[in-house]
């Protein structure tokens, strides 16, 4: 799985470095503008943007999840981290920023064009479609991709929380193949019923962006109560021995949680339904409520975590 992800990773990264490079020689400044079509306000488009972008980055931590499976994990797994996101954060902004310059935003802004990459690649050719088609491949290559990480994330991580009791020893069983699959038919279970239900009260994209800002949604949670633990964590180290880097890991936790909280109070669906609308949040809300009774019931077998070191 692991190799398996490379070639998809790296695949799918060629089309959008070339984008993200070559592309912005086919930039048009009138492409521009006008910079909002949402109809909403600037304010409300960005934290809409925001929040759907979000999606691009989740799964920052599941790199520690899988840190079983990692060559030298405590080497390797903060570099993959930190330079992941980087390079991820500077193909996906500059191949964006080529693709609104190539695009009229009329364009993008119709309801019909849901290929904006294939449509910038068919640009940078002169014309035609075949740029478009392969395009298309790469994002089917990405999505195979995307599929087989996730599979794996979603086998190791409740792997590792029935490890520490969190989960049903079930969840930590693994089988001849040593593959935990309870979990993998479980979290595929799982996915497949949020799709049903996203399908009972809109279709087409919508469904697609409900279960994006859902996702969203849930993984904002945990990151901003992460950020809490971290203020809480360097005020309490800073009282003991004060530490130069104090300033810069405070600042940093207290911006990951205003983001946090924005990036759920922005993950709301447009549209006239209110179940469209607040279809996120009650989604999310069903989801976390099906943890309270598996909670209840493991939190007696919950190992202690290990004390936590003191910050350099």
């Amino acid at each position: 799985m692991g190799t398996f992800q490379v070639w998809t990773t790296v695949l799918k990264f060629i089309p959008l470095a070339i984008i993200a490079t070559f592309g912005l020689f086919f930039i048009k400044s009138g492409n521009f503008q006008p910079w909002n079509v949402s109809g909403d306000s600037s304010m409300s488009a960005i934290g809409g943007a925001m929040a759907i972008c979000l999606f691009s980055y989740l799964g920052v931590e599941t790199a520690a999840v899988a840190a079983a499976k990692v060559r030298d994990p405590e080497r390797n797994i903060p570099k993959s981290t930190i330079y992941g996101t980087l390079a991820s954060a500077a193909v996906y902004l500059l191949s964006m920023v080529a693709v609104f310059g190539m695009i009229p935003t009329s364009q993008l802004a119709m309801d019909a064009n849901k290929a904006s990459y294939s449509s910038a690649a068919n640009v940078m050719a002169g014309g035609g479609s075949w740029a478009g088609n392969l395009m298309a491949l790469a994002v089917i290559i990405s999505g195979i991709g995307a599929l087989n990480g996730w599979t794996m994330i979603c086998a190791e991580m409740p792997l590792a929380a029935a490890k520490d009791g969190l989960f049903p020893a079930r969840f930590g069983r693994l089988s001849p193949r040593a593959v935990p699959a309870f979990g993998i038919i479980s979290s595929a279970a799982l996915s497949s019923v949020a799709v049903v239900i996203s399908y009972m009260g809109a279709s087409g994209s919508t469904v697609f962006t409900t279960l994006v800002l859902m996702t969203g949604i849930t993984a904002a949670v945990p990151y901003a109560f992460s950020a809490l633990a971290q203020i809480s964590w360097r005020l309490h180290d800073n009282q003991v021995a004060r530490t130069p880097r104090f300033a810069l890991d405070l600042s940093v936790a207290i911006v990951a949680f205003v983001f946090s909280l924005a990036f759920i109070y922005y993950s709301r669906n447009s549209g006239d339904s209110w179940y469209v609308v607040w279809g996120p949040f009650m989604m999310a809300g069903g989801a976390s409520l099906l943890g309270i009774p598996v909670y209840l019931a493991q939190r007696k077998q919950m190992t202690e975590p290990l004390e936590t070191p003191a910050y350099r």
